[in-house]
């Protein structure tokens, strides 16, 4: 018995000496990391979506679902033009994958980037082939070479907001939309409502897409040295051929991918690369440059240069998607995740309490949902500036009616100028079906207590008494939206009731408004972040996302307590509508319609921004 105590003794003290071995090395390579080479050129996939921030579904984490995100990419472009072993970026493109305001966003990063010293050259086999390639172009023209693909072509074709109504099929359906809005460019029930377009909802849609327009071609001709003139032609006579678009000076060279990384090898190497049609000889042996994807680059933290090694303590948090109370959860139609009021006050809450968190820079990537939700936020916003921390807002690609209701009460709202907010109106509403059940043979009895307890029951219409008790729900919600709206911008409210009325803006007429503080993106939001806390403009910062990421172990005991069950549903859920959801993104805004979308900008299927 003794020698057996002894063997298994020994045993264990072995298992722990290997165990302890084994963590010791995994540290210290953990800890070594990579290193990066002395030349650099950066790569970059432009025809990849970028998320606005990265999931906080428990499931997600644990299967280690990681995306690259705008603020991450953003960042690494920043960085890059501080590091002296970079010397430029490739970047292929072609594909609509961004929005216009992040194509802005990306825009002023590489124009840092160039402005640095270093080169940028972009690719594309083509730009649209068969679609618009209204987007990618234009955020291609930032780069200082812009090369296209024999065979490929330029379809820059023009920007088209198209406005669907399916009040008809409700026609022939026999059911009966119930919709009460605050005030006339409040459109979103129109899709049910109407059979085309109101003259409120052209007039507002006509302008947006007009502004959207102008500041692509301004944008385009500005950043290639052209004519605005010569630009409008360009996009009027497109789709255009290979040499068509060379003619017109809208790209610089025809040639292949590989060709272009040969180009941008030669340049990072101090080389002159060859004119066009002349062989490429790429530098070799230890003057060779390394290709390296930026987000790789990203996590490689030897860099010299960083802006996250600093004691001031600023809280990124989030907020993408329709809002809506409870939990952030993934959306099936779209892959994305819900605005959760309850997970973004909870983060508000998390880097209120922290007492180094020293200001919060709010994101805000939705086109709105319930009111009762984005005042569970707001009112976190003002919390937060209570407790003396500055709260300042970055507008992503939308941040429309609820989108705008979280944003009001900060410090300062900055939006890109392609950014679509506004959209200060509520809007409530059913559908009636019984027409419909009537009509395939189902009939619907009801037992009820309560003169309204079928008040939002589809079997029957509004009586005129719930009708009035909607219409005053509807005049409380838009009070208070624009009494917050007057408040936290500091605008007269007779002016707020004006320019509101749920229509839509650009963010660049919302500014001109006085809805909007700066044009910019997490550049400018970040300098404001510097100004409010009266630092110094180049003052480094820590920045750093919440709610906090959970770790590992976390996760697993979050799996083991169940706490995750629900999530495991959802991301199948997802997971199973992941071949069709291109199909189902564009009815989206209809097969939601029953949810609680009090604050909702109105539907659009936009091409070519």
């Amino acid at each position: 018995m003794r020698v057996l105590v002894r063997v298994f003794a020994i045993i264990g003290i072995l298992t722990v000496v290997i165990a302890t071995a084994v963590i010791g090395t995994w540290v210290y390579f953990a800890r070594k990391g990579p290193t990066l080479p002395d030349q650099i050129v950066l790569q970059l996939d432009l025809e990849q979506p970028l998320a606005e921030g990265q999931p906080t579904s428990p499931l997600a984490g644990l299967l280690g679902d990681k995306r690259a995100t705008l603020d991450e990419t953003i960042l690494a472009l920043h960085r890059a033009s501080k590091d002296p072993r970079v010397k430029g970026i490739i970047a292929r493109t072609g594909s609509p994958a961004l929005s216009f305001a992040q194509s802005q966003e990306l825009r002023d990063a590489i124009q840092r980037l160039r402005d640095s010293g270093r080169f940028a050259i972009v690719h594309a086999e083509s730009f649209g082939e068969v679609g618009n390639g209204m987007q990618p172009y234009y955020l291609a023209s930032a780069f200082e070479q812009v090369w296209l693909q024999p065979m490929g072509d330029l379809a820059i074709t023009g920007m088209q907001a198209e406005l669907p109504f399916l009040r008809g099929t409700l026609d022939k359906l026999a059911i009966e939309p119930q919709f009460r809005k605050r005030e006339e460019y409040k459109t979103f029930a129109e899709q049910y409502t109407e059979t085309t377009a109101s003259p409120a909802n052209r007039e507002s849609t006509e302008a947006l897409v007009g502004d959207l327009y102008e500041q692509w071609v301004t944008g385009v001709a500005t950043s290639r040295g052209l004519a605005v003139e010569d630009v409008r032609k360009a996009v009027d006579n497109a789709p255009l051929l290979d040499k068509a678009a060379l003619d017109a000076k809208l790209v610089d060279r025809l040639a292949y991918w590989d060709e272009a990384v040969d180009w941008a090898l030669i340049k990072a190497a101090g080389g002159t690369p060859p004119e066009a049609g002349q062989p490429m000889e790429k530098p070799v042996g230890e003057n060779e440059p390394t290709l390296i994807d930026l987000h790789a680059y990203a996590q490689i933290q030897d860099q010299p240069v960083s802006i996250t090694e600093s004691p001031t303590l600023i809280a990124v948090i989030v907020g993408e998607g329709a809002i809506m109370r409870g939990e952030s959860a993934a959306d099936p139609l779209s892959g994305a995740e819900s605005f959760g009021a309850t997970t973004v006050a909870g983060a508000f809450d998390e880097a209120i309490e922290n007492p180094d968190v020293k200001a919060i820079l709010f994101r805000v990537n939705s086109p709105g949902g319930s009111a009762v939700a984005s005042e569970v936020v707001r009112r976190k916003v003002l919390q937060a500036k209570a407790a003396g921390k500055p709260v300042i807002v970055s507008m992503g690609a939308v941040a429309a009616s609820g989108g705008y209701w979280v944003s009001m009460g900060a410090d300062k709202i900055v939006a890109q100028p392609a950014t679509i907010t506004g959209s200060i109106g509520v809007i409530a509403g059913k559908m009636v079906t019984t027409g419909l059940t009537d009509m395939v043979g189902i009939h619907i009895d009801t037992v009820s207590r309560g003169a309204n307890a079928g008040m939002w029951s589809s079997t029957a219409p509004f009586t005129p008494a719930q009708d009035a008790k909607l219409n005053a729900f509807l005049d409380a919600t838009y009070a208070a939206f624009t009494d917050g709206v007057a408040e936290g911008r500091n605008l007269p409210i007779e002016q707020v009731r004006t320019i509101a009325k749920g229509r839509v803006y650009t963010g660049r007429q919302a500014k001109d408004l006085g809805l909007v503080d700066a044009l910019g993106g997490y550049h400018v939001a970040i300098a404001l972040t510097r100004e409010a806390l009266e630092l110094e403009a180049d003052a480094p910062l820590s920045i750093v996302s919440f709610p906090r990421q959970r770790t590992q172990f976390e996760l697993v005991m979050a799996l083991l307590n169940g706490d995750v069950r629900a999530d495991i549903s959802r991301h199948m859920a997802s997971a199973a509508l992941a071949d069709v959801r291109p199909a189902l993104a564009p009815l989206a805004p209809f097969l939601r319609a029953g949810e609680d979308m009090t604050a909702m900008m109105p539907a659009m299927l936009a091409h070519g921004f």
